[in-house]
């Protein structure tokens, strides 16, 4: 990080420290406050008496050195409760405001920037965990996700954006990071190109995005993102807040146009020099060690080297581990992590040896494909949140933990609080928002339940609202689906596609 933009941003810390006394002493409500305080990352906790820290990883990318920074704080402040987004990000709670204001400085220092971690802003840049170093990619997409995301930080304090806007880099057609759901995207084609996608989005009125170019230079994506950055401005709605996200575009512009002005803000960008890339791309030499066979250690292209993929429940991370992570990883060469768009974190470029440490570490990991399961961090902090969609998964894991379903018989769930679409339920084969409803004029919890989503490119769908389900409902539906699956031998994604019509007479059973 430059110095100058470093330096801007202390300044423009310090100026904020007045905000945030004027809100702990009660001078500021709550939603002024939070209209300030996203910009800085950082937003009060339900009830207004605690912070919570958003730590910007670019393209998800926990070196060592923030790695080392972040435990530090961890250790220093006595931090209870952090967590892993779905914008490949770090969440510290429980801070007190001076707390947040020096780790949002210090942080500076070691080139985390929580500046545009919330509000109005280009938030985080994500991308494909393993890009690098997984088999089958189609390129090693970081170098070019990481440019993006330093230079979309320097934009922050400049530029006034109707909502916020995010891009994902993705290394294949999986698409992992839905690159291709995003208000930008980039997928990378295996001729070293990449496709453009724009003006997608999670929800209210979700959107795939749009296909805008198609084989482009890579050391030009700066160039769409500049073209992407300026027809927000210009087109975005900036006088309706619920109408002001870029995939609105598709409607208000038309899709013809929305091609037309997208080319015309490309053609303008390439007329700035500053905006083509020069990027070299790393290799890693490090010497294989033994061999290993774990159900979370996957072999990486580089031959003997593998990558951990740790998975704390619900993305809440375990304090203690995570210290003692930094620890033991501190010595091994090469070895970093990556955090992933669905609250987890590969550790890469480990041999056998150094996997089997990280693994023993780690042993707290998800067991099986449920636990890996997604869950924003709900209502209990979330001042927007209308459900805890963290109590709702915990419950769902220790009651199916009872029932020892095997491994794929229950998927991956997503559960988010609200319709905000922070635990990204329209994209999952099984979702979850956080809802209320009405029996006999009495409100009760509940969840409207999306389903057969899809990220993976050549399925690529938003899932379709089925119903809403009861709080309490939930325990029997998913014993009644994981018994049904079982008793037949299958898999869910097996069992769903040969009886699609009986999986969703299931949902309706539970959502009449």
């Amino acid at each position: 990080m430059q110095d100058e933009l470093k330096y801007r941003i202390k300044n423009e810390i310090q100026e904020f420290r007045e905000t945030v006394n004027k809100f702990f002493n009660k001078e500021l409500s709550v939603k002024d406050f939070k209209g300030m305080s996203g910009g800085f990352g950082c937003y009060a906790q339900r009830g207004g008496n605690a912070m919570m820290l958003r730590l910007r990883m670019t393209a998800g990318v926990l070196s060592k050195d923030k790695m080392h920074f972040t435990a530090r704080r961890m250790a220093e402040y006595g931090i209870k409760r952090a967590h892993f987004t779905t914008c490949s990000t770090i969440q510290l709670h429980d801070l007190s405001a001076d707390e947040a204001l020096i780790i949002m400085d210090q942080a500076l220092d070691h080139d985390i920037v929580c500046r545009g971690g919330g509000g109005d802003y280009p938030r985080n840049v994500i991308a494909s965990p393993l890009s690098g170093v997984e088999k089958g990619e189609a390129f090693d997409i970081m170098p070019y996700a990481m440019a993006a995301g330093e230079y979309m930080i320097t934009l922050v304090s400049d530029i006034k954006l109707p909502r916020k806007l995010k891009v994902a880099f993705a290394n294949s057609s999986k698409d992992s990071v839905h690159a291709s759901f995003r208000d930008l995207g980039f997928m990378a084609n295996s001729d070293h190109t990449f496709d453009v996608y724009c003006c997608g989005g999670l929800g209210n009125n979700p959107k795939l995005g749009v296909k805008v170019a198609e084989h482009i230079d890579p050391l030009d994506v700066l160039i769409y993102i500049n073209a992407m950055i300026e027809l927000f401005k210009e087109h975005g709605n900036y006088e309706n807040r619920a109408k002001a996200r870029t995939r609105y575009m598709q409607e208000s512009l038309g899709l013809e146009k929305l091609q037309s002005e997208f080319d015309r803000y490309v053609d303008l960008a390439r007329q700035k020099p500053e905006l083509k890339l020069s990027v070299k791309e790393s290799t890693i030499n490090k010497s294989p060690c033994g061999v290993l066979s774990d159900p979370r250690a996957i072999e990486q292209k580089q031959p003997g080297l593998y990558a951990v993929y740790y998975h704390p429940i619900g993305g809440n991370i375990d304090i203690d581990r995570f210290i003692k992570l930094d620890q033991l990883i501190a010595d091994m060469p090469s070895v970093e992590c990556r955090i992933t768009a669905n609250e987890g974190m590969y550790i890469i470029n480990l041999t056998a040896d150094e996997a089997k440490k990280v693994l023993a570490l780690t042993d707290d990991s998800a067991q099986n494909e449920f636990e890996t399961s997604i869950a924003c961090i709900g209502a209990s902090i979330c001042q927007v949140g209308l459900r805890d969609s963290q109590e709702m998964l915990h419950e769902l894991i220790m009651a199916m933990r009872e029932l020892n379903f095997k491994d794929h018989v229950l998927p991956k769930i997503h559960i988010s609080g609200c319709p905000s679409s922070c635990g990204t339920h329209q994209i999952g084969s099984i979702g979850f928002q956080g809802s209320v409803k009405v029996i006999d004029k009495q409100p009760h919890q509940a969840f409207v339940m999306v389903v057969n989503g899809r990220e993976n490119l050549e399925e690529r769908r938003l899932g379709q609202s089925i119903g809403t389900i009861l709080k309490r409902d939930m325990i029997p539906f998913f014993t009644e689906l994981g018994t049904t699956i079982q008793n037949a031998g299958s898999t869910f994604a097996d069992w769903t596609a040969a009886h699609p019509d009986e999986f969703i007479m299931l949902c309706e059973k539970y959502t009449a």
